[in-house]
């Protein structure tokens, strides 16, 4: 292996890191977003908490164990369609619409680029798009999370 190709690697790993966080906040904030658009559309006030459960562990702690973000509606009305809130659930699915060209041949295929900045940011991106597991326990108990959210207002 060529000298200064070996000199490189470890500048070519912090590259592909940094990409991969940047494109890993960008994709959390999306995330959010996405939430919070459908939400919006079917009336629900919501807020959005960033690194809400850094408590006293600190916001390194909260960053790195904890929850990044999440969207918690504040009011929400009582016919508020559970259809609207499975929806919001599953809006982050959404950010899944530049790989959905890839399949149409719209846009290259990031994955065959072989730039492992570029690789590393589609796998990131497409993390971001993935539901939670609170977002797939809103889908199956829409009604449930409704009637909680009303009877807390």
């Amino acid at each position: 292996m060529d000298p200064l190709q070996l000199a490189a690697t470890p500048l070519r790993l912090l590259a592909v890191g940094a990409v991969l966080l940047c494109t890993l906040g960008l994709g959390t904030v999306a995330h959010e977003y996405a939430h919070a658009l459908a939400l919006r559309a079917i009336g629900v006030d919501y807020e959005i908490r960033w690194l809400g459960d850094r408590g006293s562990a600190g916001l390194l702690r909260a960053g790195l164990l904890g929850t990044w973000a999440s969207v918690r509606p504040r009011t929400v009305p009582a016919d508020a369609p559970a259809w609207g809130v499975r929806l919001a659930a599953l809006m982050p699915l959404t950010l899944l619409a530049p790989f959905a060209l890839v399949v149409f041949g719209v846009l290259p295929d990031p994955l065959a680029t072989g730039d492992p900045r570029v690789v590393a940011a589609a796998v990131a991106w497409a993390a971001c798009a993935l539901p939670s597991p609170q977002d797939f326990s809103v889908v199956w108990y829409a009604e449930t999370a409704i009637e909680r959210a009303v009877a807390d207002d």
